[in-house]
């Protein structure tokens, strides 16, 4: 999955959260959201990062980012270690690492104006003071798709769409490299998120951006992503290159969720593959194939044994991590 010229490279990234109990608070036990993941994204591409909820793609991103700590692994950006760099040095790391947040009514500051919440991080950074810092916060909104005279308006004045093109001008403003979509239109309607993933693409051609795109929705990824790596549990369970994963997925758990897509003709019908069970708790993990409880292919081996990321089909790019496909 990893190779040479790749913007950022994570390498087997663990996020644990420790369980305390006792009267010294002593660790009982750990919550595994980020368990051995590893890929690779390079310059101008998009990653989309997909799974149910609570399977750790959020806790991924916001790790490389050095927003939660990390409890094992290595992260470069640019061939510089994230997770080494003194708090100088991430300062300026972080102009070139931006992150896009969920929720487009909680991630702003409802006490500050559109101006103020876009030019922030230019006045923080000493990037630009008085009119140049009015020219480019306009210039930012303009290229968000809103208009410059929103510049004093409050975030409770917009609409939920209005509000997440607020968030993308906020994470544009230091010129970034790379930006962490933390499911950006999953708070959306669904034309609202059409409008967002062509805004962001354009975005994408014109600045040369790097995209991790964190969504549940297999449907949004598949316009947006340059490869997609399946998460469940904590672990990646196959990652490929887009076009390849939808037309010849390896994984049972991402046929199931392939198979939840809704399909606009009515007269295609598809056979819905329905999981059993709920999500195993990432505290107490199920032994060998983290999937064998729900999946409707496991058989003996899958129950004791781990499986690992191995090429399957004749894309040498396209792994999963399960016993039964080739």
């Amino acid at each position: 999955m990893t190779t040479n010229g790749d913007l950022i490279k994570v390498e087997n990234l663990k996020t644990w959260f420790p369980i305390r109990k006792g009267l010294f608070s002593k660790v009982v036990a750990n919550v595994k959201a980020v368990d051995d993941v590893s890929f690779a994204i390079k310059p101008g591409k998009t990653l989309g990062m997909v799974g149910e909820s609570g399977c750790g793609k959020t806790t991924v991103g916001r790790t490389l980012l050095r927003l939660i700590p990390q409890t094992a692994g290595k992260v470069t950006f640019e061939g510089k270690d994230v997770f080494t760099q003194t708090s100088s040095d991430m300062r300026e790391l972080r102009r070139d690492m931006q992150i896009i947040f969920q929720d487009p009514y909680g991630s702003l500051n409802p006490r500050m104006t559109v101006g103020t919440i876009v030019g922030e991080a230019l006045k923080v950074h000493g990037i630009a003071r008085g009119q140049e810092l009015q020219n480019r916060t306009v210039e930012l909104i303009r290229k968000a798709g809103l208009d410059p005279e929103y510049i004093n308006r409050y975030p409770h004045e917009f609409s939920g769409g209005q509000r997440q093109r607020i968030g993308i001008a906020r994470a544009l403003a230091l010129n970034p490299k790379f930006i962490v979509c933390d499911e950006p239109v999953s708070a959306l309607d669904v034309s609202i998120q059409s409008q967002i993933i062509n805004l962001l693409q354009d975005l994408q051609d014109e600045f040369n951006l790097t995209y991790l795109f964190i969504a549940h929705d297999l449907a949004v990824v598949e316009h947006i992503s340059d490869y997609v790596a399946v998460m469940y549990l904590g672990r990646i369970v196959e990652y490929a290159k887009a076009e390849e994963l939808y037309a010849d997925p390896k994984h049972p758990y991402t046929m199931a969720l392939l198979s939840a897509i809704p399909q606009p003709d009515p007269i295609r019908k598809t056979k819905r593959i329905k999981l059993q069970g709920e999500v195993p708790s990432p505290v107490n993990p199920p032994s060998g194939c983290p999937f064998h409880p729900r999946c409707h292919k496991a058989i003996d081996r899958c129950k004791t044994d781990i499986p690992v990321l191995e090429q399957k089909g004749s894309d040498p790019e396209h792994t999963a991590a399960c016993w039964v496909t080739k």
